[in-house]
């Protein structure tokens, strides 16, 4: 892979930058790719990460697995429910839901149910997503195939009547069998990540996350109900309170990770109740459910 360093990273890690502009690569085969000196910054083999600067050339070779994968052709997307007016599919880990800077170019869910539709010769001029994933958060994701059944879903959502339900394993097990927390999460663009804490604070935003033990133990189960949309909202709320997502190494325990031998974090969007009006009135009350993989 080759690029040149655009002007908003400009002073960006050179591991989140890779990640950013490579959404479909596993952060392991970024570690390794640095670890190994795989990556050249203007010529130059790099020994560490790094921070870049603006109008630098980076080209980085990825592990043989890697590029065997992106060989590959991609796979039809796994789909749940489907009619005239909305999409809904189980997202693989390890896909973005669309690719930020160019929608319609790359691999992503939009990407592969844009193709999929165009192979039974349907129109896909108005097919957009109604919400995100995270690259590494597996399973329901709405899409919609025309203008009124998209605003309807966005209205939904923004009024937070969609209740989002996941299912997550992590370290340890809270006190509490169930539980609606409130915090306020600060996100810091630069670095792609973000920060909760118990107070308000500049910049950040309140959270609401509610859960329920579902299998406690050394590594429980949890279901949890995302209330408030933030980034990384599920899994930088459960880290602050002592429990990470297991296979999470950005907020959670990298050494329990290697221990366990996972290296994609633990996190399925397993259920999601339909509240909506105008064109979706027909799924009001409707649930949708998949199984998660763990």
């Amino acid at each position: 892979m080759q690029m040149r360093v655009a002007k908003e990273k400009d002073g960006l890690m050179l591991s989140q930058l890779l990640m950013q502009a490579a959404a479909d690569v596993p952060a392991w085969a970024v570690r390794e790719a640095i670890k190994k000196r795989d990556v050249r910054i203007d010529g130059v083999r790099i020994s560490g990460d790094v921070r870049v600067c603006e109008g630098q050339e980076i080209r980085v070779f990825w592990p043989k697995s890697v590029v065997q994968a992106e060989r590959k052709a991609l796979p039809a997307p796994d789909i749940v429910f489907e009619d005239a007016h909305v999409l809904l599919i189980n997202k693989p880990q390890g896909i973005p839901s669309q690719n930020e800077d160019s929608p319609l170019e790359g691999d992503s869910v939009l990407t592969r149910a844009i193709a999929c539709l165009k192979t039974r010769g349907e129109k896909t001029d108005h097919v957009r997503l109604c919400h995100r994933l995270d690259v590494q958060t597996g399973g329901l994701l709405l899409l919609t195939k025309d203008d009124a059944a998209y605003e309807a879903a966005v209205e939904a959502f923004t009024a937070r009547t969609f209740q989002k339900f996941y299912t997550c394993r992590v370290k340890g097990c809270p006190s509490r069998e169930q539980e609606t927390m409130r915090a306020w999460l600060r996100k810091d663009a630069q670095l792609s990540r973000v920060a909760v804490t118990d107070y308000p604070a500049r910049g950040a935003q309140e959270i609401v996350t509610a859960y329920r033990v579902m299998e406690p133990g050394e590594f429980a189960r949890l279901e949890v109900e995302l209330i408030t949309g933030r980034t990384h909202q599920i899994r930088a709320h459960l880290a602050h309170i002592g429990h990470p997502i297991l296979g999470d190494d950005k907020y959670g325990d990298r050494a329990i990770n290697r221990q366990l031998g996972l290296r994609r974090q633990q996190l399925w969007a397993t259920r999601l109740v339909v509240h909506a009006s105008g064109a979706l009135a027909y799924l009001d009350g409707r649930s949708f459910s998949v199984n998660c993989p763990f």
